[in-house]
């Protein structure tokens, strides 16, 4: 028997657009960069980043390009999480108990990646992924009312990160499997500036995704 005939759904990849869906987890962090001689100068001792897990669904849609080369897009709902935890010198007025910055996240995405696809072996093949995501986030702090007692750090709802990862393409009589990962970095600085020290602390801040999503099509 040749390994043509023991292919699954040997056309299915010439096909110039498919469809399909996907299911995502996550873990959201922030990267950030803190203020010179800021943790010198000032009450505050430490600033770190909290990680929890998120998850997310979305439909797919992918282009042909080439004989190995994808173009995939769609529309994403993700829901992410990432506080920050900011610790403080004790004084005689204020004690040593650390503040939570609850950061939560609803985005509605667009990505556009680019995949470069290895030759088929069989019913299975290696991709490798890069490409932009625009998020928007429904849930942003950007005009919520913020003070010393109410902590926040907000971030721009608009934002735009650059995307790397891989996944694997495994091959059914109906349709194809993908799982992947992908991670996703902010692109610029996409802190809210104000005069409160949560936010006033920390010279860049932007998310970090790192994505698990299982792709159907």
């Amino acid at each position: 028997m040749s390994a043509q005939a023991q292919e699954i759904n040997p056309l299915y990849d010439r096909k110039p657009v498919r469809f399909g869906f996907s299911l995502m987890g996550n873990t959201a962090k922030m990267k950030y960069s803190v203020k010179d001689n800021n943790l010198d100068t000032d009450t505050l001792k430490l600033i770190e980043s909290v990680f929890y897990p998120g998850f997310g669904l979305g439909g797919v849609v992918n282009f042909r390009l080439a004989e190995n080369i994808d173009l995939r897009s769609g529309l994403n709902i993700q829901f992410a999480r990432r506080d920050m935890n900011y610790q403080f010198i004790q004084t005689s007025t204020q004690p040593a108990k650390p503040k939570i910055v609850e950061m939560e996240a609803t985005y509605m995405e667009i990505p556009m990646t680019f995949e470069y696809k290895s030759d088929r072996h069989k019913n299975w093949r290696i991709y490798l992924l890069g490409g932009v995501t625009y998020r928007f986030d429904f849930t942003s702090d950007i005009e919520t009312d913020r003070s010393d007692t109410k902590p926040i750090v907000a971030l721009y709802p608009n934002t735009f990160s650059y995307d790397i990862g891989f996944g694997f393409d495994f091959y059914y009589d109906f349709f194809k499997f993908s799982p992947e990962v992908k991670l996703s970095n902010g692109l610029g600085n996409q802190k809210v500036p104000d005069n409160f020290i949560y936010a006033s602390s920390i010279e860049r801040m932007s998310p970090k995704l790192l994505q698990f999503s299982l792709i159907f099509q």
